[in-house]
C-alpha cells in the first residue's frame, strides 16, 4: 500500500512539473481601447473606435501662488521640518 501511495504522489508530481516547466505560448486576446491602441490589438465587432486623445499637461495646483503650508510638496508628516 505505502508503494502504491509513493508511486502516485510521484506520478502526480512528475505530471505537475511538467505542466509548469512546459509552457505554451498564451493565445491572450488585446481589445482595442482607440483606432491601434494599444499596438497589434483586436478590434471588437459592433464597437466605435475613435481616435486617441492628445495627452495634457499634468495639473498643477498652485501654479505660479506661493503657498508656505505646502512648500514641501505634500510630504506625509506632523509639523514643520
Amino acid at each position: 500500500m505505502k508503494y502504491v501511495l509513493t508511486l502516485s504522489v510521484a506520478l502526480f508530481g512528475v505530471v505537475g512539473a511538467s505542466a509548469v516547466l512546459m509552457p505554451r505560448p498564451a493565445q491572450a486576446v488585446v481589445y482595442c481601447t482607440y483606432i491601434d491602441y494599444p499596438a497589434n490589438c483586436v478590434a471588437r465587432p459592433g464597437v466605435r473606435l475613435v481616435a486617441r486623445p492628445a495627452a495634457r499637461a499634468a495639473v498643477r495646483h498652485g501654479h505660479g501662488t506661493y503657498n508656505r503650508a505646502n512648500i514641501n510638496g505634500g510630504v506625509n508628516r506632523v509639523g514643520r521640518r
